[in-house]
């Protein structure tokens, strides 16, 4: 799991779900494609993927700032204990459980992937929501690791000011 690509997408949903205000139409717009690129080819990540996100960080001066504090917390923590990851079985769970299917697609959840495509996966879910702050609140919300990993960071944030 704790590669650079899964420890970005990480620091990008949670500075998503710290923003005071919420994502604009275009920058949320811009989300959805990158979570199409990224379900239909997630090798794409340095190419296509990750400069697409830093754009919109770029862009954004305070989902910059709290991106950037974060992005640095993750790195200054090393590896990420696994515990703190939700699986596969518990995003499709959390997934199935919303009347939206129509609206995004599910990501396809292939047994030999399952190892390393938990924080991809949910990235998805998360980009090709209406309101990608709110889903990754619901999301934390109903897969507790997920909140712990947060307060893992947020921990760890405080720890090193």
């Amino acid at each position: 799991m704790n590669n650079s690509m899964d420890k970005f997408l990480l620091s990008f949903m949670y500075a998503i779900k710290e923003l005071e205000t919420p994502l604009t139409s275009e920058e949320t717009k811009k989300l959805k494609n990158i979570g199409q690129q990224l379900d239909n080819d997630p090798t794409a990540w340095e190419i296509y993927t990750e400069p697409m996100l830093k754009e919109i960080i770029s862009n954004n001066s305070s989902l910059n700032k709290v991106f950037q504090n974060i992005q640095s917390n993750l790195e200054n923590i090393g590896d990420i204990p696994q515990d703190f990851i939700p699986t596969n079985e518990e995003l499709i769970a959390v997934t199935q459980s919303k009347n939206s299917r129509e609206e995004r697609p599910i990501p396809k959840f292939s047994p030999e992937d399952s190892e390393n495509d938990e924080i991809t996966n949910i990235s998805i879910q998360v980009f090709f929501s209406p309101e990608p702050s709110e889903t990754v609140k619901k999301i934390s919300k109903k897969i507790s690791k997920l909140e712990k990993l947060w307060d893992f960071i947020s921990k760890n944030n405080s720890s090193n000011k």
